[in-house]
C-alpha cells in the first residue's frame, strides 16, 4: 500500500512538472546578444553587448507571476533602455 502511494505521488509530481512551459527568445547582432526565458513565474534576461568600447553584461531574474504579457514586454523595454541598448526587432509574422 505504501509503495502504491509513493508511485502515485511520483507520477503526479512528474505530470505537474511536465506542465511547466518555458518560452525562450534569443536576439543577436554583431555587437549585442540578448536571451530572455519566461516560465510564467520568472523571467530571466541575459544581455551582452559591446558598443563604442563599452562592454555591458547584464544577467537578472525577475519574478513575473501574475504579470500580463504587456507588463513583461514593458519590463524588458525598461531594461534595454536603462542599458542604452536598442530593443530587438519584432519576430517575423507566421504565415
Amino acid at each position: 500500500m505504501k509503495n502504491l502511494a509513493i508511485l502515485l505521488l511520483s507520477t503526479f509530481s512528474l505530470c505537474a512538472s511536465a506542465q511547466t512551459r518555458t518560452k525562450t527568445s534569443t536576439y543577436k547582432t554583431d555587437d549585442t546578444k540578448q536571451s530572455v526565458s519566461d516560465d510564467g513565474k520568472t523571467m530571466h534576461i541575459m544581455i551582452k553587448s559591446s558598443r563604442a568600447g563599452k562592454d555591458v553584461k547584464y544577467d537578472h531574474t525577475f519574478l513575473v507571476s501574475g504579470m500580463s504579457q504587456n507588463q513583461k514586454d514593458a519590463l524588458l523595454k525598461r531594461v534595454n533602455d536603462s542599458l542604452g541598448i536598442s530593443p530587438p526587432p519584432p519576430p517575423p509574422a507566421h504565415h
